[in-house]
């Protein structure tokens, strides 16, 4: 009788090992790239990690928890980038997690997961948008595209890391 548990796909010491290797890689990066990583205009590199959700369900949890600690240290939109960034990559991290389900093709999978990371920044525009306390549907469709754009380099210089790096394992 098998008598390992599994947590959000964390199971044993070596999964817990991974999870928390991810989130803190991925604090660490966006911390060192905060000039990047936050505001109008960000290039927040630590997305490729969401990559990741595609391998194993396990990184769900564990780039969610980097993306709310990084959040924590050098967000400076405070509790509401908090909120609104954590639930943001949950929700993405989800989905993307389901389509590897259905797509088997891991060069397929990258492509979805851009696809998806650059949707769900409709969330983080709204953010900033609100914040602004500008004219919202200028604002919002603005920050969406220039954080769509960095968005989509993240993942797609990401995506092309992680897939190389598949290839080794």
């Amino acid at each position: 009788m098998n008598s390992k548990k599994s947590f959000l796909g964390i199971d044993g010491t070596r999964g817990m090992v991974l999870a928390a290797l991810v989130a803190a890689l991925y604090v660490v990066v966006t911390t060192v790239l905060a000039a990047f990583s936050f505001g109008v205009v960000q290039v927040r590199l630590s997305e490729m990690f969401n990559h990741l959700a595609s391998f194993n369900k396990r990184y769900i949890a564990a780039v969610t928890l980097g993306v709310f600690i990084a959040n924590v240290i050098a967000s400076p939109l405070g509790i509401l980038d908090i909120a609104t960034g954590t639930l943001q990559t949950l929700l993405a991290l989800l989905v993307m997690y389901g389509l590897s389900r259905v797509v088997h093709n891991r060069i397929a999978q990258m492509a979805l997961n851009t696809v998806v990371a650059v949707f769900f920044m409709c969330m983080i525009a709204w953010e900033i948008a609100i914040v602004a306390k500008t004219a919202f549907w200028p604002t919002f469709w603005a920050n969406w595209l220039s954080i769509g754009i960095g968005e989509c380099v993240s993942m797609i210089v990401g995506g092309i890391l992680v897939f190389l790096l598949s290839l080794k394992t």
